[in-house]
């Protein structure tokens, strides 16, 4: 195995577990172990967090908003600037609510609850959001938390939005994107394992340098796993052909 740095991507939920894997990044991207943690399962988030502590990976990709958005005066409505951001370039993203609204819709956003937990229990135990401008493993730098959004890492890899992964060529096209941009698994994958692995590969991208943020940082940022220069303005949906001639283009630089 390649003795590379080690990330952790995690896809949060709260009506089914948690997934989270740690993939040691090296010559090749190789998963060494998955978790799973039930939110209904008391306990069970902090066997999570302690099996994060004992890997210490380098940065933990978060597949949830790192906390609520800013309530504004008079509660006008508005958008997180990094999900404005996101549809301004026609991604879909949630919603992220005020603390109010949440609590409002608890069931509704339960989800969001357990991410803002998490990213709250890692910030005890060191691990910190970026600050602007900083680079990776600089000295005197925190390890990374970062808020992360699978969906959005496809479409800028892929340069469009693929066929949702709830049909069978979406979810097909997401797995050989992974394999192709050098993810190392088993055979098994599902809607929630492969969103934790693009976590977990967006997190890579911010140890090579290769991600960018989208945000003020007010309101938190949402990291994507392509550059500023490739990122694009806008993003227009594939077609299965095209899709499939996006990924053949699609490698390891």
């Amino acid at each position: 195995m390649d003795a590379g740095p080690l990330v952790i991507g995690l896809d949060i939920a709260a009506s089914r577990p948690c997934v989270a894997v740690a993939v040691r990044c090296g010559r090749t991207l190789e998963v060494v172990e998955w978790r799973e943690a039930d939110e209904r399962e008391p306990g069970d988030r902090g066997r999570l967090l302690d099996w994060v502590a004992g890997l210490r990976p380098a940065v933990i990709g978060i597949d949830a908003p790192q906390r609520p958005k800013r309530a504004l005066p008079g509660g006008a409505a508005h958008s997180r600037t990094c999900d404005a951001e996101l549809l301004h370039r026609r991604i879909s993203v949630y919603q992220v609510p005020t603390r109010a609204q949440a609590e409002a819709k608890a069931r509704r956003y339960a989800w969001m609850y357990a991410g803002w937990a998490y990213f709250k229990e890692l910030g005890r135990v060191g691990y910190e959001p970026p600050a602007p401008g900083a680079l990776p493993g600089e000295l005197g730098q925190a390890p990374a938390v970062l808020e992360v959004y699978p969906h959005a890492g496809f479409v800028t890899l892929l340069g469009g939005t693929p066929p949702p992964k709830s049909t069978r060529a979406g979810l097909r096209l997401r797995v050989l994107t992974l394999r192709r941009l050098g993810l190392q698994w088993d055979d098994y994958y599902d809607h929630d394992s492969l969103d934790a692995l693009m976590a977990a590969f967006t997190a890579w991208r911010f140890v090579q340098g290769r991600a960018t943020p989208l945000g003020d940082g007010r309101d938190g940022s949402i990291w994507l796993p392509v550059t500023a220069h490739e990122l694009r303005s806008t993003y227009a949906p594939l077609s299965i052909p095209a899709a499939r001639a996006a990924l053949a283009g699609l490698g390891v630089r």
